[in-house]
C-alpha cells in the first residue's frame, strides 16, 4: 500500500447520480453512490474532494448541479447529455429504504469519454462504483501511476464488473443480505479476498462491518441509532474510511470512523442536500 502525506489530499468519486424521489412523501434529493462519496469526502478535514458523472438537460439535472453548488463541490466535471436525469424512486419501510423503480436516463450504456481520462490525474484516490460509468479506465490508471483506487460494489458479489478488483486498493461490497441468509461471512470475505491485492471492506448494516486485509479479519460493531432513513450510509461509511486511510489510519480506526459518519446520515432523510443540511 502506498503511504501518502496527511495534508493536501485529493479524492476524485466517479459513477453514477441520481435523483432519490420519496414519491409517498412528495420530496426529492441528490444522490448516487459515487456522488454521494464525492460529497461526503469533501466535508472531511484536509480532503480536497471532486467528483465526474453525467447528468441530462433537464430539470433534475439541474437540481443535481445546484445541490452540489450548494455542497461547495465543484461542478466543472458534471457532464450534461441530452435526455433525462437518472431517478431512483424510494420507500421507506420501518427506517428502512426499498428501491421501487428505477429511471436509468443518461447513465444507461455511458461510457467514460476518454478526453478526461488526464482529469483525473493528481489525485490521491479515485474511488468507482459498480454503477455508472468509468470503471473501463481503471486498468490504465492502475499503470500509469502511484494513486489509491477504489470500488463499491455493492451487493454484486459475482458480478463480471467485479473483474476489476485485481487492479484495486479498496473493495467495497454491501453484505446485509448474506447476514440475513445465515451464511458464513468470513468464509465469503476471505473468498472475495482472492480476487485482489487489497483489502475488502464488508458492511453490515446495523451489524457493523467486516475487513480483511490477507493478515488480518477485521470486525467492527455499528453504534446505536435512532434510523431516519438508510439511503447514503454505506456511502458515509466509505467516504468516511477511504479519507481516514489516506490520511494515514489504520484499518480498525478506520472501520470506527466509517460507522460514525454512516450514524450521522442515518438520522435524516435522503442522502444529502435537498429540504436537509
Amino acid at each position: 500500500m502506498l503511504s501518502l502525506e496527511v495534508s493536501g489530499l485529493k479524492v476524485l468519486a466517479i459513477g453514477d447520480n441520481c435523483i432519490d424521489l420519496y414519491r409517498e412523501l412528495g420530496k426529492k434529493y441528490p444522490g448516487g453512490n459515487a456522488l454521494n462519496v464525492a460529497v461526503y469526502a469533501s466535508r472531511i478535514d484536509g480532503i480536497q474532494a471532486d467528483y465526474i458523472g453525467v447528468v441530462g438537460r433537464d430539470e433534475n439535472g439541474d437540481f443535481i448541479h445546484d445541490q452540489m453548488k450548494k455542497q461547495g463541490l465543484s461542478t466543472d466535471n458534471l457532464l450534461r447529455w441530452e435526455g433525462e436525469t437518472s431517478v431512483t424512486t424510494i420507500l421507506i419501510r420501518d427506517g428502512d429504504r426499498v428501491f421501487d423503480d428505477y429511471l436509468e436516463g443518461v447513465q444507461e450504456d455511458a461510457r467514460f469519454p476518454s478526453k478526461l481520462v488526464e482529469q483525473t490525474l493528481g489525485f490521491d484516490l479515485v474511488h468507482f462504483t459498480i454503477w455508472g460509468f468509468g470503471r473501463d479506465i481503471v486498468a490504465e490508471l492502475r499503470n500509469r501511476g502511484e494513486v489509491l483506487l477504489s470500488c463499491d460494489f455493492s451487493s454484486q458479489l459475482d458480478d463480471p464488473r467485479t473483474g476489476i478488483m485485481k487492479h484495486l486498493d479498496y473493495c467495497f461490497f454491501s453484505g446485509s443480505h448474506i447476514n440475513k441468509e445465515g451464511a458464513h461471512l468470513e468464509e465469503k470475505i476471505k473468498e472475495l479476498k482472492e480476487r485482489t491485492p487489497g483489502t475488502v471492506v464488508m458492511t453490515l448494516g446495523e451489524y457493523g462491518s467486516i475487513a480483511y486485509d490477507s493478515e488480518t479479519l477485521y470486525k467492527c460493531s455499528a453504534p446505536p441509532v435512532k434510523v431516519v432513513d438508510t439511503l447514503g450510509a454505506g456511502d458515509a461509511y466509505i467516504a468516511s474510511f477511504l479519507c481516514s486511510r489516506i490520511k494515514g489510519r489504520n484499518i480498525e480506526d478506520s472501520m470506527k470512523e466509517g460507522h460514525k459518519a454512516a450514524t450521522e446520515i442515518c438520522k435524516r432523510l435522503g442522502a444529502w442536500g435537498g429540504d436537509s443540511a
